[in-house]
């Protein structure tokens, strides 16, 4: 499961160059309307499937270095880089961006390890095996975002002498004539990026903050669940917006037949009716709780054709209508 804020970077680059998303969105089967808000969650698959899609679509062999290249440091989010710069030293930005990283993007893994002759590496490891067709992609784009954070200590023209690729494909001229001194090791267990031990301690020329040391509060207030129906109500969320989605597309989302996704939910007590009831009524929650959204607009949010139906539906759970909830509240 990826947040949106992660795929932002692709959506604005290809938007960029011109591409029509709207079509490309629908064949991978991800949310269209939730797709520029940062903080919603989609299925990883439907993510690199929607990648692997479009840099074939418009022929754009090197598309994850390029938009890496285009976003920066900014890549898990906006705003990022100037939070990781704020940091003490480049070491603690690093391991800052490390745990952000994984936290935003399940089954997603960076890490700082000592390596030989006074150098570290910094691993990442994607959510997707290299056998699927976006890997190369997302490898690129993971490595670059890494490696602008690291320029916010070094400088703009820092480069790495060594680079790990999972994939077994060399780097094309383009990425070769950006990396003219860099040793590519390809066909990798991890993607990698060497850095000197002496790189690590530079200091920020900002003001320490040690507020900063903490995630900030946008990546603690939604927690990535880890058990199978948690994760699908959160990824259902971000489907809502473009209308309730059916038990099929649901069961396509988590890669199950119609009848398997049923009896998952039938372990927990659940029919899909139910599970979709709970998600709707738990975002308007949220969204009467933390937000200055009136009814209608939070009907609409949910996937309801008709603010009436999304009140009734919200009094057979809570008792009380939504205009009365928010009163009470």
């Amino acid at each position: 499961m990826h947040r949106v804020a992660t795929a932002l970077p692709f959506i604005n680059y290809l938007q960029l160059r011109g591409v029509q998303l709207e079509p490309e969105l629908r064949q991978a089967r991800l949310p269209v309307r939730a797709m520029y808000d940062p903080d919603c969650f989609i299925p990883s698959r439907n993510y690199w499937n929607f990648i692997a899609n479009a840099a074939e679509h418009e022929g754009i062999k090197d598309l994850g270095f390029l938009v890496g290249l285009h976003s920066g440091a900014d890549s898990a989010d906006q705003g990022l880089a100037r939070r990781l710069a704020r940091l003490p030293t480049l070491h603690q930005a690093l391991d800052q961006f490390c745990k952000i990283a994984s936290s935003e993007i399940s089954q997603v893994s960076l890490w700082l390890e000592a390596d030989e002759k006074n150098t570290h590496r910094l691993h990442y490891r994607p959510s997707f095996g290299r056998e699927h067709q976006a890997y190369v992609h997302l490898q690129w784009y993971g490595l670059m975002a890494t490696i602008a954070a690291i320029r916010l200590f070094t400088g703009r023209h820092w480069r790495p002498r060594q680079i790990g690729l999972g994939s077994t494909r060399k780097p094309g001229q383009t990425i070769t004539n950006y990396f003219p001194d860099t040793r590519f090791h390809t066909g990798q267990d991890h993607c990698f990026i060497s850095i000197s031990n002496r790189s690590l301690g530079i200091q920020s020329q900002s003001q320490p903050d040690e507020d900063l040391l903490e995630s900030a509060s946008r990546y603690s207030r939604i927690k990535v669940p880890r058990n199978f129906i948690d994760t699908l109500k959160l990824v259902l969320r971000s489907y809502l917006r473009d209308g309730a989605p059916s038990l099929e597309l649901t069961a396509k989302i988590a890669c199950l037949s119609s009848r398997s996704l049923q009896r998952h939910l039938a372990d927990e007590g659940l029919t899909y009716r139910d599970l979709l009831a709970e998600v709707r009524f738990e975002t308007a929650i949220e969204l009467m709780q933390n937000t200055e959204m009136n009814i209608t607009d939070i009907s609409i949010q949910l996937g309801y054709s008709d603010p009436t139906h999304f009140a009734r539906a919200f009094r057979h759970i809570a008792g009380v209508s939504p205009h009365e909830y928010i009163q009470q509240d």
